[in-house]
């Protein structure tokens, strides 16, 4: 999960159509016998780089006659810069997608349909289903899991009990959304640091909160699956924790982009963070070993908390190298050596054979999120499906109004009736 950048949506999905034309313009089909160069694309954090670099070497060594080239960046950057290359004719053969692009990608036809390959080139046998359907639409399988997440409270203990606060840990013990204000309230007012880092800028936690009340973001139907009254409830109790610092302050919240190096945690500002279990990694490489994991807070059975696709992968529908992109994808989701190297750097493999070989032997941020994942298996529900063709727009939209809810630019109540409209508005385009 990625802030969305505050310049608008240019730097997110910038003509998109005629990002397509350009797409389609690269030429069909594959490139013949000669020496195949792909370009492959993702965003994320070092620790992610580092493992996805290593997993390409083994590619290479396995397959001499296909050279990666490859690029990261932040979130903001990474869709700025695809707009960019894409513009420019140098698309990549096999980029990394979100939730909130997924549908507005393919939707356009700049994803290739992977249909074709399934069960040959491209094997997900041992990918759950409810993983797949994160990839698909319109029935048509446009882009593959790079993994298994799910929604986790991520705290540094040693603080945790300055306050004399504990956290559930062991499976199926679960806090509610009372006992978790009065714990984060208890460490703000220890005074070192904010309880967590405020989580009201993100929707994908909203997501969580509706379905805890039996709801949804959006509706199958790609329609908005909430009213402003159920936003404004969800603000105001995350409002009751900032007036006693069991959340960042408006000046720590507004800087948060959902990537480890602005993490309220690793500058030093608050104790814990609401996130997926996807950046562990990347928080053990920046912070250290003094992290541990715990369940999101709900008042009722239902945790909120689901198997989800962290990030996914797609082929470019008109790329020169589509079957050796297809190649590519394929040994990153299947191959016992890659899967190894890669670890939890996207959460827990997609494939769950590599799964369970990978957990075997996890150690580190790698462990914890195994260990996580064993630990909530049976409050872990199904995956909520993918996010409509106008969501990259209401994920922009909820975080900058939440900036005017923490300066105190609007009211609560005012400022959920115009997410709602705007997402109304940007889903019905």
């Amino acid at each position: 999960m990625g802030r969305v950048s505050r310049r608008g949506p240019a730097g997110l999905l910038v003509s998109l159509v005629s990002l397509a034309a350009v797409l389609s313009g690269c030429g069909g089909g594959d490139s013949g016998d000669g020496p195949v160069t792909l370009r492959f694309v993702w965003w994320g954090n070092e620790d992610r780089a580092k493992v996805t670099e290593a997993a390409v070497d083994a590619f290479r060594a396995k397959n001499p006659g296909i050279e990666v080239e490859t690029e990261y960046s932040g979130y903001d950057a990474y869709f700025q810069k695809l707009s960019t290359q894409v513009a420019g004719g140098a698309g990549p053969d096999l980029l990394q997608l979100d939730r909130a692009t997924i549908g507005e990608y393919a939707g356009r036809n700049v994803l290739a349909d992977l249909g074709p390959y399934l069960g040959g080139a491209l094997k997900v046998d041992k990918i759950p289903a409810n993983l797949l359907e994160g990839g698909k639409v319109d029935g048509r399988q446009h882009a593959v899991a790079a993994g298994a997440t799910t929604q986790m409270l991520i705290y540094v203990p040693s603080q945790f009990r300055a306050a004399g606060v504990t956290a559930p840990s062991a499976p199926g013990e679960t806090w509610t959304w009372a006992q978790f204000t009065e714990a984060m309230n208890r460490i703000g007012a220890a005074g070192a640091v904010a309880g967590t880092t405020d989580f009201g800028w993100a929707i994908d936690w909203f997501e969580v909160w509706l379905h805890q009340h039996d709801k949804s973001l959006y509706t199958p139907d790609g329609e908005l699956g909430f009213t402003a009254d159920d936003l404004a409830e969800y603000w105001e109790l995350i409002g009751t924790m900032r007036a006693g610092r069991g959340v960042s302050a408006a000046e720590v919240t507004t800087k948060m982009d959902g990537s480890v190096q602005n993490s309220g945690i690793v500058t030093g500002q608050t104790a814990s963070e609401v996130g997926y279990d996807s950046s562990v990694t990347g928080y053990f490489g920046a912070f250290g070993p003094d992290l541990a994991l715990a369940p999101l807070p709900s008042d009722a059975e239902e945790s909120g908390m689901a198997a989800l696709p962290p990030v996914s992968f797609g082929v470019a529908q008109r790329s020169k190298n589509k079957d050796a992109a297809v190649k590519l994808l394929d040994f990153l989701l299947n191959d016992p050596e890659a899967g190894e190297l890669l670890g939890a750097s996207r959460g827990v493999p997609p494939n769950e054979e590599v799964r369970a070989r990978v957990c075997a032997g996890a150690t580190g941020g790698s462990k914890a999120v195994c260990d996580y994942e064993v630990a909530q298996q049976d409050r872990i529900g199904p995956a909520f499906g993918a996010w409509p063709t106008g969501s990259s727009a209401v994920k922009r939209d909820f975080q900058r109004t939440y900036d005017d809810v923490i300066f105190d630019r609007v009211s609560v109540a005012d400022a959920a009736k115009r997410v709602v409209q705007d997402a109304e508005q940007s889903l019905g385009s």
